[in-house]
């Protein structure tokens, strides 16, 4: 009988470790995250993890899970996937019959699904990734507060520990791996151009606001105009404008102000599009403000510096 407990036990062992394995190759990420959050609220985050580095720790996993842990994985950093957190059956099935369908899919307790969605192309930025997750929740009625750029999902072939999914028998339910085809949806190059365009009229939309802000503060006694005009830069108006920027730096004005007067005083387009316009004016504000911060240091420092 005690044989035959540990030779359950091990096959069980295995089992739950190839399904966990399948998972990750499903996600198909170079490196991964992994988060054991016990049963006290204590997270323990193992960042940047190979799925065989997640493979020779999983005998210390499930000595976690069984002292009540969670278990959970994502990518590591930006990535071609989004989770889609708490979807039904019939919302799993719109998903597919819409062209989403997802490269794998987790049962987290009985009828209670996580789907991993994989697109035609990596996410080059933390706003795309979490525009296109709220979008998917929201289209398909996922989680809204489990969508953003980096949401942990449970990792299969664990048991959910969460009180609250307690099955009628008094178990836990097991996290299960339903789907694993690791494949592309079908809706994934026109959905990429629809988040682009989202992303993109949330930047107009802060342009905009940037632009009605006050381009010059009481404070200035020389406009941005001004430095753009004058003969010092001959024309080049990148000079201008970062010369006006520590300028209203030093007269107090804030970065805001700052990045507002110079989205508001030129065309720059020769920039790129709006997002990179907003992202010159940003930098060179900062750039102004840091730099003013640097020389108030320094004079400080060389005030209270002791006479040699």
């Amino acid at each position: 009988m005690h044989l035959h407990s540990i030779a359950s036990q091990s096959k069980s062992f295995r089992s739950a470790r190839a399904t966990a394995l399948r998972q990750l190759a499903a996600m198909g990420c170079a490196r991964f995250d992994l988060g054991v959050l016990r049963a006290h609220g204590m997270m323990l985050l193992h960042e940047s993890l190979t799925a065989s580095q997640i493979r020779a720790r999983f005998e210390w996993l499930r000595r976690e899970n069984a002292r009540r842990a969670h278990v959970f994985a994502r990518p590591h950093g930006l990535s071609r996937l989004t989770l889609v957190d708490d979807l039904s059956a019939s919302a799993l099935n719109s998903m597919k019959r819409a062209g989403f369908a997802p490269t794998l899919v987790v049962e987290t307790s009985p009828g209670n699904f996580q789907a991993w969605l994989k697109h035609s192309r990596g996410f080059s930025s933390r706003e795309s990734s979490t525009v296109a997750a709220r979008e998917l929740a929201a289209r398909f009625r996922g989680d809204p507060s489990s969508a953003d750029w980096r949401h942990f999902g449970r990792l299969a072939g664990f048991i959910n520990q969460k009180p609250n999914r307690r099955l009628p028998n008094g178990l836990q339910p097991e996290v299960l791996l339903r789907e694993s085809s690791g494949a592309v949806f079908a809706e994934a190059s026109r959905f990429q151009v629809e988040v682009d365009r989202m992303v993109e009229r949330a930047h107009l939309l802060r342009l905009a606001r940037l632009r009605v802000c006050s381009p010059l503060n009481r404070r200035t006694t020389r406009t941005l105009a001004d430095f753009h005009q004058h003969p010092r830069y001959r024309g080049d108006l990148h000079r201008a404008d970062m010369a006006w920027a520590s300028y209203a730096a030093r007269h107090g004005v804030s970065a805001t102000e700052i990045t507002a007067a110079i989205c508001g005083a030129r065309d720059l387009s020769k920039k790129g599009g709006v997002r990179r316009q907003v992202a010159y004016a940003e930098r060179t504000a900062e750039k102004a403000i840091s730099n003013l911060a640097a020389t108030t240091i320094a004079a400080a420092a060389s005030v209270e510096a002791p006479g040699a």
